[in-house]
């Protein structure tokens, strides 16, 4: 028995020893990356944890939902504007619908507003966004091919058509365009089935960090490089590396405000140097949301070109008898981007349903957005869009302008 009992103290001071070594070989390997040479360990900084759709920084990973949520938001002039909390969405696209109206899709993640409105029907392309943000998605009543395409992509969605209990109608806006939810009941709906538990991975934008601003400099240097060395060789690849590399080198144009025209919108974006923002005015007046009286400002304008057509009926080969659109999301095409009072010209293309699109510049490299907001012009072919430099007014008595 005692022979028994030494062996178990033994056993268990082996395992103490053991035990203490480990920790200290462990504490050695976390705090050795921080050894300033001198002896002394410093504590290496968490990384910031940050907003993938607007680049900023939250608190913690609390601070964002598991997933966004996107609202289908009627933008006509017979009701529709001003709409309630869209001030606090991250990105806004505008999209086309029929009739040449537009209408918003407006994505919430770092700051969801207690409801939302007015809210409407949701056309299929709007889907494509959805699952591009990982996002749940609110709408009231469905257009052509809609509720078949947001199911056929498992998109969890509520809407008017069927969770009517979710909803209510304000008495100081008129029908259509006076359906609201709560965030609140959105949500309990949502944690019931299960939407909010797995935290979803949304690939951020490019942003114009301190990290990017070093990168630019490095590769501006090397563009140079390139130019001095290549720039008078005959060779195809040369030719090539050196346009690249003055695309890169290339000032960006001046571009001060921009516009939409059609039938049934018309809005201008002016940038703010004083702010250093977007303002949106809409049939020239500011546009604003209507719990605040805030006009909406942006970091960021974005444009994507598409190409519209009119819905054909399968069956009959008739058109549309409402003229509602079909959009191809992936197709590719012309993008811009205006931000900090300059435009970047390049183009946009899209892989699958389940991935970003992507905004690329003349020398191949992805649009690197301001931190903030941003405002999606999503452009078909009838819209009249233009953009001038403003500030040439004041220096030479002359605009710039540029029909697109």
């Amino acid at each position: 028995m005692k022979e028994r009992t030494g062996k178990k103290r033994n056993l268990k001071y082996i395992f103490a020893a053991a035990f203490i070594m480990i920790m200290a070989m462990g504490t050695i390997a976390l705090t050795g990356c921080g050894d300033s040479g001198g002896g002394e360990t410093v504590a290496s900084e968490p990384e910031p944890i940050i907003n993938p759709i607007t680049g900023v920084e939250v608190e913690s990973e609390d601070a964002l939902p598991a997933r966004p949520v996107q609202v289908s938001i009627p933008n006509d002039t017979y009701g529709a504007v001003p709409q309630s909390n869209i001030t606090q969405a991250d990105i806004i696209y505008e999209f086309p619908v029929e009739g040449e109206l537009t209408r918003l899709q407006a994505i919430y993640y770092g700051d969801i507003p207690d409801k939302f409105g007015p809210i409407r029907s949701v056309r299929y392309y709007f889907v494509d966004v959805a699952t591009e943000y990982k996002a749940c998605h609110i709408g009231y009543g469905w257009g052509k091919n809609a509720r078949s395409y947001m199911n056929s992509n498992n998109v969890h969605h509520v809407n008017g058509m069927q969770q009517t209990e979710l909803f209510y109608r304000v008495s100081d806006k008129a029908a259509p365009n006076n359906a609201y939810t709560n965030w609140e009941d959105v949500k309990a709906f949502g944690e019931k089935h299960d939407w909010f538990t797995e935290k979803q991975v949304i690939e951020p934008w490019t942003f114009r960090t301190e990290k990017w601003e070093k990168e630019q400099k490095e590769a501006k240097a090397e563009a140079q490089k390139v130019i001095d060395e290549k720039s008078g060789s005959t060779d195809e690849e040369d030719v090539k590396a050196v346009e690249k590399a003055e695309a890169l080198l290339a000032e960006p144009e001046k571009a001060t405000s921009l516009t939409v025209k059609a039938l049934g919108c018309n809005s201008t974006c002016k940038w703010d140097p004083e702010k250093g923002k977007y303002l949106r005015y809409w049939y020239g007046e500011p546009y604003v949301d209507k719990e605040t009286g805030e006009q909406l400002e942006f970091d960021n304008i974005l444009v994507q070109k598409v190409h519209s057509d009119i819905m054909v009926d399968e069956e009959t080969g008739l058109s549309d008898h409402k003229g509602r659109l079909t959009i191809d999301m992936f197709a590719g095409g012309e993008g811009l981007l205006f931000t900090q009072g300059e435009v970047i010209e390049g183009t946009w293309s899209r892989d699958g349903v389940d991935s970003r699109t992507i905004f690329k510049d003349k020398a191949g490299n992805e649009f690197a957005f301001t931190p903030g907001k941003t405002w999606v012009y999503v452009l078909d072919q009838d819209k009249d869009f233009s953009y001038e430099n403003d500030a040439a007014d004041e220096e030479t008595g002359d605009t710039e302008e540029t029909e697109e």
